[in-house]
């Protein structure tokens, strides 16, 4: 057995403590965890143990968020155990399903854009254009953020 595989299975323990209700194991390397929440809502993240005990983790599911190199161990519970916290109490929002569409749709946009920059020769001030459309959706979204209050 090597480290991995133990420090794997102690996330794995601690996880399932905190609801995970599937955890799959592929080469005590890579760990897809899997969390349903009310109404069959589910939140998924895989995470990686490298040779040198490096953690990295990434939420997939309900839309992709790198959440990058942790730490260690507890870092990986931490963030999980904070961010289903968060989703659960936005599930209470009468928006939550309008938010995650939206989150869906930027994941669209994110990909289009992706198939341009590696596909096309677009043209500059095309792409100046789009980002000042983007700069404004940011402003936008600081704006909501601003007239909104905590959940």
């Amino acid at each position: 057995m090597n480290a991995n595989s133990i420090t794997g299975d102690v996330i794995n323990v601690r996880l399932r403590q905190l609801g995970a209700c599937s955890i799959r194991e592929i080469n005590s390397i890579m760990h897809i965890v899997k969390f349903e929440l009310d109404d069959g809502f589910e939140v998924d993240y895989v995470f990686n143990i490298t040779k040198g005990n490096k953690y990295f983790l990434q939420r997939t599911r309900p839309y992709a968020l790198a959440e990058g190199v942790l730490a260690d161990a507890e870092a990986i519970v931490a963030f999980i155990t904070e961010d289903i916290s968060k989703f659960r109490s936005a599930q209470k929002s009468s928006n939550f399903r309008t938010f995650i569409q939206s989150a869906a749709l930027m994941n669209i946009l994110l990909e289009k854009l992706e198939n341009l920059f590696l596909n096309r020769n677009v043209d500059g001030d095309l792409l100046a254009n789009f980002n000042r459309c983007i700069e404004n959706d940011c402003g936008f979204l600081d704006a909501m953020e601003k007239h909104s209050t905590p959940l």
